[in-house]
């Protein structure tokens, strides 16, 4: 119980701090997306869904996973805390794990990122994204240029959680996407890198139902915006950061981690591919 009364209290600090000291934005909106990742295409095994939060202010938006600032508020603020609950959550995952070969409980523990580990923003004042990302426990940074998708609008319309939405394709970066959007929230915002629509998006899914987002919560709320980069940030290119982490090197790199944990990997497990397909193109 002392443990759990920790988390509450290390949680309601955080939430009323708001990292103020690193804070050089504040939002005006925030949405919350249910985020549903496929991570084995031939047995069709989903990652756990996960909470995917933007933070939308006048001149930076934010977005990451509800589970990854958890982690890291955990690790930043009370790193004994991190290692004690980390340490109980894999446990638990190996028992279920040895006693029913199921691996899935090892790779979606309480205490594992999930499918996206970086935090990304939109700044609309250098017309920039910029994402911290990483592989294992080695931080990167990569930025690149503001643009919106080139989004073909379509007459289709429908109801969607109360709002009155319109259906959007477009091709980006390796795959087809499918979005909703409302001009009832007249903000040209999205989850992830997408954005430029009429309108916020409601829901948004590659055609192939790989990767999928649908809004569950949009409210005001005027809050601190996190810009804080580790001095052990690595600087690097977007597409040499894919090349590393769904390569070689990504490779060799899970294998050592995973191998602390008397874990055994396998190349052949690995049976997705990143959001983004195009850092295959030479």
């Amino acid at each position: 119980m002392k443990i759990f009364k920790h988390i509450f209290c290390l949680i309601i600090a955080i939430l009323f701090s708001g990292y103020s000291c690193y804070s050089q934005e504040k939002s005006h909106h925030k949405c919350a997306y249910q985020f549903d990742m496929l991570r084995d295409t031939l047995t069709k095994e989903h990652f756990r869904q996960e909470i995917y939060i933007v933070q939308i202010g006048d001149h930076v938006t934010k977005g990451f996973t509800y589970q990854k600032f958890y982690i890291d508020s955990l690790r930043t603020h009370n790193p004994e805390l991190e290692k004690k609950l980390f340490s109980i959550s894999i446990a638990k995952s190996f028992e279920a794990f040895h006693r029913t070969g199921d691996i899935s409980y090892v790779r979606n523990n309480s205490f594992t990122y999930g499918a996206f580990t970086s935090d990304l923003y939109k700044d609309y004042g250098k017309n920039e994204i910029r994402v911290k990302d990483n592989i294992q426990r080695q931080n990167f940074i990569y930025k690149e240029s503001l643009q919106p998708q080139d989004w073909d609008i379509l007459s289709d319309t429908a109801t969607i959680l109360g709002y009155h939405c319109q259906k959007a394709q477009c091709h980006y970066r390796g795959r087809d996407y499918e979005a909703w959007f409302t001009p009832d929230i007249p903000i040209n915002e999205g989850p992830w890198k997408f954005y430029g629509l009429p309108g916020l998006i409601i829901k948004l899914h590659d055609t192939k139902g790989h990767y999928n987002f649908t809004l569950i919560g949009f409210k005001k709320a005027e809050e601190p915006i996190s810009t804080k980069i580790s001095n052990d940030t690595q600087s690097i290119s977007r597409k040499e950061f894919l090349q590393m982490k769904f390569g070689k090197i990504g490779e060799t790199m899970q294998q050592m981690e995973m191998s602390k944990t008397n874990l055994p990997y396998e190349k052949s497990e690995r049976k997705y591919d990143d959001i983004e397909r195009d850092y295959k193109d030479k």
